[in-house]
């Protein structure tokens, strides 16, 4: 079988590893041929100038050249590239039809602005669409003030969804990472037709690291690390939708607990603030490190005791962190500390893999890290994590239920 499959991460080869990497290599150890069409965005053109990459004999990769649309504080602008995008990746997917017959066409979201190319190659090919939907726009624009339902900002929100109904429309299958996701895509679009709707969960081909205890020992050594104390341990982006400003708060509060440590690796917009807990004399439960490659994050990884969730309380919309899938291959416990829209922690809970607490409540979470430093509760919690993972949230298990599903199309 032929799979076209489109992103807007930016891949020059299958080496690496992601939740979309890790898939895509699913389907080509399946025995199918895939073609990525990979955004690069406009700063990143110079050090990526070839058109197409042929990565194996079961994969190309084709890239398709667009405006910047991350790392962007101007909302407007990045808006108006989001538009500029259209075409791109329109023409992107007719050059890869003169090539190839498609069968199946899979995509994620964001941007919303990639469904003319779909509708191109289902009205040319008849590929069965699916679409993973890991962004429910433009509702997450709601949050930071990007979008508004006031105002000349009401004019783009009606615009942008108006363009996420025509994605869906053209969309065969539209997978949702959890039941919550369903339930606000179908609370807020009533006339989306419920069959097409199913869940499709971020996946993994699970990262392995064996670690002796000297070896952990050694790599928290190597960090700065405490040895003694119990680490839970965030990875990823520090910006607003991370709620930066309660994790401050949940770990300045969490002082009280003298076993409990917390470390922070990665960057974002809210880095400044975290920064600000390491100066003068600074928190003594506290360590920030820089971004680093996903290989090292996750061994590091390996070397913790607990996994952190964080989502900005004021979140408009439902949200499951990929970040979960790195905590659970190590067979960490997870603490989330999340909204009420987002049902990663109580999922988390219900399977007996973590606890969860509003981020807005600083004590709940307190009581929490407490509960996180019985060594028996983490290790049980730890073992049902792994197993989760194995059972649930798998790149084999995913494009399994894809092909499933594109059986019955």
């Amino acid at each position: 079988m032929n799979i076209l499959f489109i992103t807007i991460e930016n891949y020059k080869d299958c080496q690496c590893r992601s939740i979309y990497m890790d898939m895509i290599n699913e389907f080509i150890r399946c025995g199918h041929y895939v073609t990525v069409l990979s955004a690069c965005e406009a700063r990143d053109r110079k050090q990526d100038d070839r058109y197409v990459y042929k990565v194996s004999e079961n994969c190309d990769i084709q890239k398709v050249y667009i405006p910047n649309l991350t790392k962007m504080s101007n909302f407007l602008l990045k808006g108006i590239n989001l538009l500029r995008t259209i075409p791109s990746f329109d023409i992107a997917a007719k050059k890869a039809m003169r090539k190839r017959q498609f069968d199946l066409i899979v995509y994620g979201s964001p941007p919303i602005s990639i469904y003319r190319a779909i509708r191109s190659v289902k009205r040319t090919q008849g590929g069965t669409t699916y679409l993973m939907l890991k962004d429910i726009w433009p509702y997450d624009c709601l949050f930071g003030g990007a979008l508004s339902l006031r105002g000349w900002k009401r004019i783009a929100f009606n615009y942008l969804a108006y363009l996420a109904r025509k994605l869906y429309d053209v969309s065969d299958v539209i997978g949702c990472m959890s039941p919550a996701n369903i339930r606000f895509l179908t609370e807020n679009e009533p006339k989306l037709d419920q069959n097409k709707i199913e869940i499709c969960p971020n996946c993994v081909t699970p990262f392995t690291v064996d670690l002796t205890g000297n070896e952990k020992l050694a790599l928290r050594r190597q960090y700065g690390i405490p040895e003694d104390k119990v680490i839970f341990v965030y990875g990823g982006n520090l910006g607003v939708p991370q709620g930066i400003d309660f994790a401050i708060e949940s770990i300045v509060a969490a002082r009280i607990v003298e076993d409990a440590f917390f470390v922070f690796v990665g960057g974002g917009t809210e880095i400044e603030k975290l920064s600000d807990l390491t100066k003068g004399e600074g928190l003594n439960n506290f360590l920030l490190l820089p971004a680093m490659p996903k290989d090292a994050y996750e061994t590091l990884v390996f070397a913790c005791d607990v996994g952190l969730i964080y989502l900005n309380y004021d979140c408009p919309a439902p949200n499951y962190p990929s970040r979960l899938l790195s905590y659970m291959q190590a067979s960490l416990p997870v603490l989330c500390a999340t909204d009420s829209y987002s049902d990663v922690g109580e999922i988390a809970y219900q399977n007996g893999y973590g606890l969860y607490c509003r981020s807005d409540d600083t004590n709940a979470f307190v009581i929490c890290v407490e509960k996180m430093c019985d060594k028996k509760m983490r290790k049980k919690m730890g073992t049902r994590s792994y197993e989760y993972l194995r059972e649930n949230y798998t790149s084999e298990q995913v494009c399994r239920n894809i092909m499933e599903r594109y059986a019955k199309a």
